[in-house]
């Protein structure tokens, strides 16, 4: 019997859909990688965390010989004091005196970093090329951060950290910051970390309660803002031996209050701030600050 012979037009109509099934399968590989991938316009989710670990793909970073230190700012509050208020002057500067702040800071050339850039700077003794570099810190997460503070930073393109009690944002307290309004600042480059969940004395804390309020607070701010937590704030600058052994399994960075510029030779979690005070002048802050990083 002879073997049946395939028409010619036959064999090219199999050699298009073969094609096309190559060339739809390509395709669908392609979208469902992209879909999958984070958008690199996104400023929230996996995008924010790479930016927290990575900074700034704008900024080029160069390695220096001297071991860097490290300017971090250390604010509470931001609004005009009421009297009633008096026991905790020091922890609040009037709106004029921080913008004058960031005003002479900008005017100076700082760059603002992120937590992930300090984290880098420290470690691998890196600096944004041809820049002076300053951390602004915030505590206890004070809605003031959002309604006074950051129209403000905005206005000169500054980035700030803000590290939060969690369990006042949880319970929705009056005059603490909310999640929506954490993950709008997000968006214009404000990052939010850990100042534990209920704002306890660390230092006379047992082990079991430390480890909860440690955490208890990564958890919550990871899972509500779908960012990288690797911050911690003492509360009241408190801590002792413990907390530093359950912080290192956590945490990269710790941030004490305790007064100068902040150095890896002091230890990455025990790091030094500047505190800022309702006196503090932007002529002061700039002579306090100023370092020979190169």
């Amino acid at each position: 019997m002879s073997k049946r012979r395939v028409p010619k037009k036959i064999k090219a109509l199999l050699g298009i859909n073969a094609l096309l099934l190559v060339c739809i399968f390509i395709c669908s590989f392609l979208l469902i990688k992209r879909i999958t991938q984070p958008n690199e316009g996104n400023t929230s989710g996996t995008a924010m965390t790479r930016s927290l670990e990575e900074g700034s793909s704008s900024i080029e970073w160069t390695r220096v010989k001297k071991p860097v230190k490290l300017p971090i700012l250390m604010y509470h509050s931001v609004h005009n004091m009421a009297e009633s208020e008096a026991a905790n002057a020091n922890l609040i500067v009037d709106p004029e005196t921080f913008e004058s702040q960031l005003k002479a800071l900008k005017k100076a050339g700082y760059y603002t970093l992120t937590p992930g850039e300090a984290y880098r700077i420290l470690v691998k003794n890196e600096v944004p090329k041809g820049k002076k570099f300053v951390w602004l810190t915030f505590d206890d997460g004070n809605e003031d951060f959002y309604t006074i503070a950051y129209p403000i930073l905005k206005k000169y393109k500054a980035k700030a950290t803000n590290n939060v009690i969690t369990g006042f944002v949880k319970k929705g307290n009056a005059g603490n910051l909310t999640v929506k309004q954490m993950k709008e600042m997000m968006a214009h480059g404000m990052s939010f970390q850990s100042h534990t969940v209920n704002h306890p004395d660390l230092s006379t804390t047992d082990k079991a309660t430390q480890k909860v309020e440690l955490t208890d607070s990564i958890d919550f701010l990871e899972n509500k803002l779908n960012t990288k937590v690797n911050t911690i704030a003492y509360p009241s600058g408190r801590y002792n031996q413990t907390t530093l052994d359950l912080a290192k399994k956590t945490y990269k960075l710790g941030l004490t209050t305790n007064e100068g510029l902040a150095s890896a030779k002091d230890g990455l979690l025990s790091l030094n701030r500047v505190r800022i005070l309702p006196t503090t002048t932007a002529k002061g802050l700039l002579s306090e600050i100023d370092t020979d990083n190169e």
